[in-house]
């Protein structure tokens, strides 16, 4: 009995192409049923096109867009060889003749054609040149840097791994972790809409009345780009729309037309709904760190700065913020420390720090135990495989050190960053579902994002208590019958603090947030009011 390996392997490409080729021109049309059946018995035997790499078998199937190109292009032919017949009738037919069939010979000729062609060169380009197909350019463009992309074998292979690790497959979609792969590719954290299509559609003909039924799983992203795949079956169709749906619970779902009302929305509409989408993420996040917290689990992984900053409240946004300020000066690097040293390839890595050389290539340093030795794992790379190396480190994830360099650590050249500092601050949050969040230590970036929740509704007030100068600030959100939120300040100086209050617009509110800690703005101007003490 053949293994599952070697079933996996009937007619692979190019040899599948090679035998079709053959059929059509020894049997001409009789090989169309011929080829047909051969290529059901290749997706029977390679399911998805699990051995050759399922978006390179993607890209593959569209070399069946020929036959269709080529009826196309027939059918254009026909059209086109119909008109100068009509043009040379006599003048008895000019005056009884069909100028509509005329007409649309004349104009479904060319279009045809050209359809036929098109089809012909999307088939061609995609089957075999798979870096040009349009299931490459979508994943490329959802990287976060496309013009340092890698090449097609690593975008198709990223995807493929992801499938074949946390895949699950309904019909012709397949959803991963990270990726969906259906007629295009879409990254599952750029999901904005997921909607349902099963319509039926009929219209009468000459012989009867025809009947056609539409399945479509339609995707819109952030970039408000559609992508449609089509089903055969509706129970794979609403099966995987349900499983994305719990991906994705904060995305817009629906069903047949409605994906075109979410499609075309004007910028304004998009905007409101982007900010909605970011605050329902932000309190679904909030729960879950919440339960994380009742439940007694770990911080599994601690953020240290340059500066002696520290912050848990890590996120994969986070860290490639912070690593494309690195280049521009504002970050001197940083260091990534888990709670729990990584055993991997036989050593123990106690943190990974991260920095950006002159030349602006990224160097990672992966610090080995004992910490008193000072030896580190050190390689440069570029800020595209820098991030990915992160990311994966978030997830408690060691790269592959086979390339890695074995150097000791010195003070001031990417060795151990300085302890951090003794800090007296409070970062206070209470969301507006009225549950609260108390922070020691805290960076810029939380108080950046505390200051978007200002402003979003995700937080009902923060209170900032800064560990330097006695600065202390709170901001309430207003309500509906005042919008504006209630800020109130400490002004350092004198004796004894002063403390003043004052209502403004949100945004200003959360201006006055990030900046009066740097010692931009002071309270006591005209619009202020001083209170005796803070409330």
């Amino acid at each position: 009995m053949a293994s599952k390996e070697n079933k996996g392997g009937f007619l692979r490409w190019p040899w599948n192409a090679v035998v079709y080729v053959l059929l059509a021109v020894t049997l001409r049309l009789l090989a169309i049923p011929v080829i047909l059946v051969l290529m059901g018995l290749q997706r029977k035997n390679n399911p998805h096109g699990q051995s050759e790499g399922f978006c390179l078998s993607r890209t593959r199937k569209r070399l069946t867009w020929l036959i269709w190109a080529l009826l196309v292009l027939a059918a254009g032919g026909a059209l086109l060889y119909m008109l100068p017949v009509g043009l040379r009738q006599d003048r008895t037919y000019w005056e009884t003749g069909d100028y509509a069939t005329l007409a649309f010979c004349a104009i479904g000729g060319p279009l045809l054609v050209t359809g036929g062609l098109y089809l012909a060169y999307a088939a061609i380009r995609d089957a075999f040149f798979p870096a040009k197909s349009a299931l490459a350019k979508s994943i490329r463009s959802q990287l976060p840097y496309p013009e340092e992309a890698p090449p097609v074998e690593e975008l198709f292979a990223m995807v493929d791994g992801d499938l074949r690790e946390n895949g699950r497959w309904f019909g012709p979609v397949g959803v991963g972790r990270e990726w969906v792969l259906g007629d295009s590719v879409n990254r599952i954290d750029r999901i904005r809409g997921i909607f349902v299509v099963n319509e039926i559609h009929q219209h009468r003909t000459q012989t009867g009345v025809r009947t056609r039924r539409d399945m479509e799983l339609v995707l819109v992203d952030d970039r408000w780009q559609r992508s449609v795949t089509s089903f055969n079956s509706l129970a794979d169709l609403q099966a995987a729309a349900e499983y994305l749906r719990l991906q994705v619970p904060e995305a817009a779902w629906g069903n047949n037309g409605q994906n075109l009302d979410f499609w075309t929305m004007d910028e304004s509409a998009r905007e409101d709904f982007e900010r909605d989408f970011r605050q329902r993420q932000a309190l679904g996040a909030s729960a879950a760190a919440q339960r994380e917290v009742l439940s007694g689990g770990p911080q599994d992984m601690i953020l240290r700065r340059r500066d002696g900053e520290v912050t848990s409240r890590l996120t994969a946004s986070l860290v490639e913020e912070l690593l494309e300020r690195c280049p521009d000066g504002a970050e001197s690097g940083f260091e990534l420390t888990p709670t729990r040293p990584l055993e991997t390839q036989g050593r123990t890595l106690r943190s990974l720090n991260c920095l950006v050389q002159e030349d602006g290539k990224v160097l990672l340093l992966l610090e080995l135990a004992p910490r008193e030795e000072h030896l580190a794992l050190a390689r440069s790379m570029d800020r595209r495989e820098a991030l990915a190396v992160l990311t994966a480190w978030l997830r408690r994830e060691a790269p592959d050190l086979a390339d890695w360099d074995l150097r000791r650590l010195y003070q001031g050249s990417g060795g151990p960053t300085p302890q951090p500092r003794q800090s007296h601050g409070r970062l206070s949050l209470v969301y507006a579902s009225g549950a609260a969040e108390n922070h020691v230590n805290f960076t810029r970036e939380d108080i950046q994002v505390a200051a978007e929740g200002i402003m979003d509704g995700t937080y009902q007030l923060v209170d900032l208590t800064h560990p330097e100068g006695f600065l202390r600030i709170r901001v309430t959100a207003g309500d509906r019958s005042d919008a504006r939120c209630t800020v109130e300040a400490a002004r350092p100086g004198g004796p004894e603090l002063e403390f003043y209050i004052t209502k403004m617009p949100p945004r200003e509110a959360a201006a006055w947030l990030t900046g009066y800690p740097r010692g931009r703005y002071l309270p006591g101007g005209g619009d202020w009011k001083r209170v005796k003490k803070a409330k």
